[in-house]
């Protein structure tokens, strides 16, 4: 739980820098609205830490911190307003959202198990936003950006 609230607060400054260097409208959009999005998510995380009785410490976790220098890289080794840039993003986006779906994923999985069922449907909330967030990078790469960053 202290690594997935870790990587949510963590994603407060990585999203901001991937919307900053997005070309598409489209991509920025979505990456704003997923910044939204995070603030709800750590918002429940906190709860949860509440209802639990336990304190929230901040850890970034190294896979998230591999995966932001690996949309850094990204930044730095594309043109800037390119199409290129925008799908090496949302790669980038998408190993965020990945590792959010599999930590929201077995964390309601655990609250199942243990009955905290109050628990588990805030985490389910969660993890159906973060599944949407990738549908949408999904489909916004394979209907607008590649095909653009194939013509670059």
């Amino acid at each position: 739980l202290n690594d997935l609230y870790g990587a949510e607060l963590h994603q407060l400054q990585v999203l901001p820098l991937l919307k900053h260097a997005a070309t598409s409208q489209k991509l920025k959009n979505v990456l704003s609205s997923h910044l939204d999005d995070t603030r709800d998510q750590i918002g429940r995380l906190e709860e949860i830490f509440r209802k639990t009785g336990h304190r929230p410490e901040t850890r970034t976790p190294e896979a998230i911190l591999g995966i932001t220098r690996e949309a850094e890289n990204v930044i730095a080794a594309t043109a800037p307003q390119s199409a290129t840039r925008d799908a090496g993003l949302i790669v980038a986006a998408q190993k965020l959202e990945h590792y959010e779906i599999t930590s929201y994923g077995s964390l309601a999985q655990h609250a199942r198990t243990l009955d905290y069922d109050e628990i588990d449907e805030i985490l389910e909330t969660s993890l159906m936003e973060e599944k949407e967030v990738d549908d949408l990078l999904t489909a916004l790469a394979e209907n607008y950006i590649n095909g653009e960053a194939n013509k670059e």
